[in-house]
């Protein structure tokens, strides 16, 4: 047989091909035109949990339309779209032009609620969707048995779970995302988590991984938790957890599974409440904002100190509610003992496996004021949410022994100093009433010569000898200057005696103010010269400064803690706030009692 030349057949086929094309494009073409045009609404959803999302696809087949109008999507928030999307697919010879419209929507209420219609114009001719109704329900609150969330495939799902239906402000609840399947899951994404609006959260590292088995409607599951997060209320109120969305890699279903490999899956949670409830309105004085289980206890550096030494007690504090919210323990001052405000010596956070635990460690300054045996044994209370009722734990005693130390001055030594400091109660007006008295009663111009003569004679010793008040307690006949008054305070500054310049500064401090403000020295401490000054008009800011530098003075005195090198700073902040404290004084209210 003869072989046609290969140029020939080339040709062949080079003539052959546009027609078969154009052959099979024509058929292309009758087929479209023989398929009817349709426009509709689906949504995978037709029950959604409010504050989840879903998507919304308008389609129109076998034509290519214009002019699309989006629906009024009442009762639901866009987060998404429009995407629009064209294509053609040719399905058992039939070929299909296909257009959508794809839309995100959030459901933000209850309800039952109508979408669409939408329209779009083709060859000049509107068609528009039929409505689609979405009811949309309430979150499950708080712990509750597991369900197939509304929507979601049977075989694969996730949920947010809580440990516990309602809670308190403070208290730690733990949200969890779990995954439930019966089918082969090679990987799984955590892709967004809620914003957990109204709690102060904390993702946990160490958590249980292990895959258990669980039954749900009928059905066995393996179930996973793939994240955990520590939760913390903080007010009283209803609060919902959104929707986390999870990425997971499921094997391809069929006898290609394996070279298809796996398909990816989209799965998202639905939303939670939980109830927030107000702690109850009876706690004790010892309560500061502890809500859970919580264990404490305070020790002491010595059981054996001096009135020039400071005591330092050590509070640990450990338990598993809201760190943030805890102030410290308070222990009340007394005349024997002054405590001052704590501070923060390590603090951390970590886990147990199955909660979030927080520690601090506080530190105290005691300054003894009094020799004496004395024991401590501080209140500690927090709100059990197991017992609904506030615990009250006291620490272990702290027994300790004060002697006097070398600075010691005892009360009625050092009261009887400020007396002196006090300016005189009879000025000279009174001294002259005292002596005219009895000279009015004698009546006698005679007697008359006599007092002027003692007058002469009286004002010429005057002038020769200092009053006789003032040779006995040559500071106080009458009130000194402000100079006067701290004039050995500059000394000491330069002479770089720290202890003695503190301790000066202090007692001409108490001294000045119990001549300003009257206050008896046997009432001089902190808080009533603060109420005192402020009945005398003083501002709060001026308080805490002349407040604080008290509190330096004590500080280097009393505590050991002497600091050299802001011994200028200190001196020139008092001399600041004496100065203006002075124009204060001096234009103040004359109603305050004295």
């Amino acid at each position: 047989m003869k072989r046609l030349p290969i140029s020939i057949f080339l040709r062949s086929v080079r003539i052959c091909i546009p027609v078969m094309a154009g052959l099979f494009l024509g058929q292309v073409a009758r087929l479209h035109a023989q398929a009817p045009v349709s426009f509709e609404a689906a949504t995978e959803f037709r029950e959604v949990v409010e504050g989840s999302t879903f998507e919304v696809t308008f389609s129109l087949k076998n034509a290519q339309g214009s002019r699309f109008i989006a629906p009024d999507f009442k009762g639901f928030k866009i987060v998404g779209g429009p995407s629009e999307m064209r294509g053609m697919s040719i399905v058992n010879g039939q070929t299909s032009a296909h257009q959508s419209w794809v839309y995100q929507l959030e459901a933000i209420r209850t309800g039952s609620f109508g979408i669409g219609p939408a329209s779009v114009t083709v060859n000049g001719k509107t068609l528009n969707t039929k409505t689609l109704t979405i009811q949309v329900i309430a979150p499950r609150t708080g712990k509750g048995a597991t369900s197939v969330p509304p929507g979601n495939d049977d075989q694969i799902f996730i949920t947010g779970e809580l440990d516990r239906e309602t809670a308190y402000p403070g208290q730690q609840v733990t949200w969890r995302i779990r995954l439930y399947t019966q089918l082969s899951v090679e990987g799984a994404d955590l892709i967004e988590l809620p914003d957990f609006n109204g709690f102060y959260s904390k993702e946990k590292r160490r958590f249980d991984t292990r895959v258990q088995y669980q039954t749900v409607g009928g059905k066995k599951y393996a179930v996973k938790t793939l994240h955990e997060e520590a939760l913390f209320p903080q007010e009283p109120k209803e609060l919902t957890i959104g929707a986390a969305k999870v990425r997971a890699a499921v094997e391809s279903d069929g006898g290609l599974g394996m070279l298809l490999g796996a398909r990816p899956v989209l799965l998202q949670t639905q939303p939670v409440r939980l109830k927030i409830l107000p702690l109850p309105a009876t706690a004790p004085p010892s309560f500061t904002g502890a809500v859970g289980q919580y264990e404490w206890s305070v020790s002491a550096d010595k059981n054996a100190l001096s009135t020039d030494d400071a005591l330092v007690l050590t509070v640990h504090l450990q338990g598993n509610g809201d760190g943030n919210r805890i102030a410290p323990p308070v222990f009340p001052n007394s005349d024997s003992l002054e405590i001052f405000d704590p501070k923060v010596i390590s603090e951390e956070t970590y886990e147990d496996m199955e909660q979030l635990v927080h520690s601090k460690v506080l530190e105290y300054i005691v300054l003894p004021k009094e020799p004496g045996s004395y024991s401590l044994q501080p209140m500690f209370s927090f709100f059990d949410p197991d017992s609904n009722r506030y615990l009250v734990r006291p620490s272990q005693k702290v027994d300790f022994q004060v002697t006097a130390g070398k600075n010691y001055q005892p009360k009625s030594a050092y009261q009887d100093s400020i007396a002196l400091l006090l300016p005189a109660t009879e000025p000279a007006p009174e001294v002259w009433r005292r002596w005219l008295r009895p000279a009015v009663l004698w009546g006698a111009g005679g007697l008359l010569l006599c007092i002027f003569a003692w007058m002469f004679f009286w004002r010429k010793q005057q002038k020769k000898t200092p009053d006789s008040s003032q040779a006995t307690h040559p500071a106080v006949a009458s009130p000194r200057s402000l100079r006067d008054r701290f004039a050995s305070v500059p000394q000491l500054l330069q002479a770089g005696q720290s202890r003695a310049f503190y301790d000066t500064l202090l007692k001409s401090l108490q001294a000045y103010l119990s001549e300003k403000i009257h206050l008896p020295p046997a009432e001089m401490n902190q808080e009533n010269v603060r109420i005192r000054l402020a009945e005398y008009g003083v501002s709060a800011i001026r308080i805490q400064a002349i407040l604080s530098v008290w509190q330096t003075c004590e500080q280097s005195v009393y505590a050991g803690q002497t600091q050299g090198a802001q011994m200028e700073s200190t001196w020139k902040a008092t001399e600041s706030v004496l100065k203006e404290l002075e124009n204060d004084l001096k234009y103040s209210n004359s109603g305050v009692k004295r």
